[in-house]
């Protein structure tokens, strides 16, 4: 709900309230961002700061306002050269003197129902027109000849405001954009812990957590994608306090947030578009659209962040036939023969995937070209017959026979130097053609896809394999980073802007695939999970999360990623061990485990497993189909982490609990600490058991009359959340009984807990 009453702004959502006001002069000010409050507008005075003097050192706004000091304030917008000398969310540079100054003056607003729409390809937060209202509030500097809307999105199902930017040159004269951030938000305070989601190739979106002090954190890609390094999503969380706020962005490129405390100790939050890798010439009457972000408020810590952010992501982020749809269980031929394939491999695997209960075969790299190794072929999209020698269509034919779905590895923004493609279009590689040496990395280039001829040369080809082929899944890779960007793209004349661009193509490219072939899973991968991110979730349905697939690694990438994202847009993976990352060897239960939370693939030598490997797969899968609902769509909480992991997914009715216990190593002559399930509702009853696993007895001892646990247990909520199940002892050396739990490193447990009737 939006209501504006002599000039205060209060956005209200279920359970926030935003509240700004329009001063004299046209100044628009922040006064309250937290729990929601009534009626903000009747008790202005109570809620405006008292300016009886100003602060020595600092400048004053203007004569007729000596004691309003931006250094000092909160504002809703800043910009540079009226005394804000922090992180400033709007900068230009204008006139033959290039000045600098930007005095922002609030001009009118509009309120409207229903999402207002870009202009531009960049995805946006939906919502029906009945569950959605927008303030359009609009600000001039007339001087500079500079018009910027902020765009405020309320959405009646969730917490969470969205919030960008369009800013238009209104001056005779060309004008150029070097920041357009695309949220502002300034709070009073700066006892905060931050949470960042950090790390690398294969060790993506670990939570980063440190306390903030007076100076300035930029949290920022420079790479052209959302990255590894940093991803764009972050949380504070107030010291001795529940409360909690978090930030996001709708944006796949190279992104900056700014988190400064000054030297007041007020906090200033900044996301959008790294600056330093971005300038925009915007000539008259030209305007330029700032990804959207969005920010939330929760009374209930990172468990309300948590909540709210997931079901705003399932909600108004993903779109499609496949938005509410039940995600396959996929088989990856990548761990069962690479590169290096023939026709009777493939056949012996898809019979075997079948008879497994696998729903889709994914054909990885491998199938196209001449592509033996990572050295070329990329960009030459036709099929190797000489692997296969049916073509697609035969085996997308032989595998939707045996039921399941078919889908293939596509790398479609590549070319590898080696290729037909390459030979034929040099000029669409991006490289600097004054330059005789260029960046490389696996041998390939980074098509230019804002380049008309690229762009409709990439459709026409993957709607024709998609529509020849019959194929219901891509899996949509990209394995190298922007440099040294160069484009001869008409309208692009200063590359400072070729980043952003690069990521409208790719998103009008998705869009356009997805349109035209609304059946297919489109999954987004980036050497695992190097652009995992809200824009790319809104045409792929699920994320690739992480190249690493070790468990012991896995759980610190799903506990960071689980805080923002949902597990439903989380690719998972069983493979072989040792593990390509870690070389370290788990077992196969435990790597199923962890998996299940989140949309599960296997990626293994299904022609080389034991019979009882196959078993310990088929139950596996007719478990995860069991209760997949609650695993993709439910409650995702790490109630533990630590040495023992414990995590739980619950339905919406918190009728169905699924618990993990996970021990990372076995400590000698430790505590066997009672099973507690925070997730159940207090007055009802409920069944724990242990899920009938095939645990790998790799102890050595006397097993000759060994008896796995049979943990079944009937209790109330109450005593299940507060007191908690006390399980069967622990093997902890050294004397082994039969029956006790085992857990060797690396080893885990699952346990489902139903509401019964008494």
């Amino acid at each position: 709900m939006i209501s504006i009453k002599n000039r205060v702004f209060h956005l209200a959502t279920k359970g926030s309230s935003y509240v700004f006001a329009i001063l004299e002069g046209g100044i628009a000010e922040h006064l309250y961002y937290g729990h929601r409050i009534t009626d903000p507008e009747l008790y202005f005075r109570s809620l405006e700061p008292r300016r009886l003097c100003g602060r020595v050192n600092e400048v004053s706004f203007d004569e007729d306002n000596p004691n309003y000091q931006l250094q000092n304030e909160m504002g809703i917008l800043s910009t540079e050269g009226k005394g804000d000398y922090r992180a400033t969310e709007f900068a230009v540079t204008y006139s033959e003197k290039g000045l600098r100054t930007l005095d922002l003056r609030y001009t009118g607003h509009e309120v409207s129902k229903g999402i207002d729409r870009m202009d531009t390809s960049l995805p946006q937060a939906l919502g029906s027109d009945e569950e959605t209202e927008v303030l359009n509030i609009q600000f001039v500097d007339r001087v500079a000849g500079v018009r910027v809307n902020l765009l405020y999105t309320l959405f009646a199902d969730s917490d969470v405001i969205a919030r960008r930017a369009i800013v238009r040159n209104i001056s005779k004269d060309r004008i150029i954009l070097r920041a357009a951030y695309s949220l502002q938000l300034d709070l009073p305070e700066s006892d905060y812990d931050l949470t960042t989601l950090d790390g690398a190739w294969a060790r993506e979106r670990v939570a980063c957590t440190r306390p903030l002090t007076t100076g300035r954190i930029v949290n920022e890609s420079r790479r052209g994608a959302s990255s590894a390094e940093h991803n764009p999503g972050l949380i504070l969380e107030k010291r001795g306090s529940s409360e909690a706020y978090a930030i996001n962005l709708i944006y796949s490129g190279a992104h900056a947030e700014s988190i400064e405390v000054d030297s007041y100790g007020r906090t200033r939050i900044l996301t959008g578009i790294n600056p330093d890798m971005f300038t925009a010439n915007l000539e008259r009457d030209f305007a330029f659209e700032t990804p959207e972000a969005v920010m939330l408020y929760s009374v209930r810590g990172r468990s309300g962040i948590q909540d709210e952010m997931h079901s705003f992501v399932r909600n108004h982020i993903q779109r499609g036939l496949w938005k509410n749809r039940l995600r396959p269980v996929v088989f990856n031929t990548w761990d069962a023969c690479g590169y290096s394939f023939n026709e009777q491999k493939i056949e012996q695997l898809v019979k075997e995937a079948s008879s497994l209960g696998f729903e889709a075969f994914l054909l990885c790299d491998g199938w196209f070209g001449v592509r033996n190794n990572d050295s070329s072929s990329l960009g030459d999209w036709n099929v190797n017959t000489l692997k296969i020698p049916e073509g697609l269509a035969g085996l997308s034919k032989d595998i939707h026979r045996r039921g399941m779905l078919f889908g293939i590895y596509l790398e479609p923004e590549m070319v590898s130097i080696n290729s037909f493609l390459y030979q034929k279009h040099p000029d669409w590689a991006i490289v600097d053609p004054k330059r005789k040496e260029h960046p490389i990395a696996r041998n390939q280039y980074i098509l230019d896809i804002t380049r008309q001829d690229v762009f409709n040369y990439l459709l026409d080809t993957i709607r024709n394999l998609i529509q020849t082929a019959s194929i219901d899944y891509i899996k949509w890779d990209m394995n190298r980073h922007l440099a040294e960007v160069f484009s001869r793209t008409s309208g692009i004349d200063d590359m400072g802007e070729y980043m952003h661009r690069y990521i409208l193509s790719l998103y009008q490219l998705q869009k356009a695939i997805t349109s035209s072939c609304p059946n297919v899973l489109l999954e987004n991968c980036a050497s695992g999970g190097t652009r995992f991110d809200l824009g790319m979730l809104a045409y792929g349905v699920e994320g690739w999360t992480s190249e690493n697939t070790d468990v012991l690694e896995r759980i610190d990438i799903m506990e960071g990623t689980g805080l923002l994202y949902p597990l439903g847009v989380c690719g998972t993976c069983v493979s072989p061990v040792p593990d390509r990352t870690t070389l370290r060897r788990t077992g196969l239960e435990a790597r199923f485990s962890v998996a299940a939370f989140g949309c599960l693939n296997y990626s293994l030598d299904l022609t080389r497993l034991s019979g009882s490997e196959k078993k310990q797969i088929r139950d596996q899968i007719d478990f995860y189909k069991q209760y997949r609902q609650v695993f993709q769509f439910g409650r995702f909480k790490v109630q533990k982490s630590g040495n023992e992991t414990i995590w739980t997914v619950s339905s919406p009715k918190k009728d169905i609990i699924i618990a993990m216990v996970f021990q990372k190593l076995q400590k000698t002559n430790s505590p066997s600490l009672p099973l507690k399930i925070q997730d159940v509702k207090d007055n009802c009853l409920y069944q724990l058991m242990k899920r009938d696993d095939a645990e790998e007895e790799t102890w050595d001892l006397d097993q000759s009359h060994h008896q796995k646990e049979d943990e079944v247990h009937r209790i109330p909520g109450d005593l299940l959340k507060y007191a908690g199940v006390q399980l069967a002892d622990r093997f902890t050396g050294p004397n082994y009984v039969s029956g006790m739990r085992v857990l060797p490193d690396f080893s885990s447990r699952i346990y489902i807990i139903k509401e019964i009737s008494e």
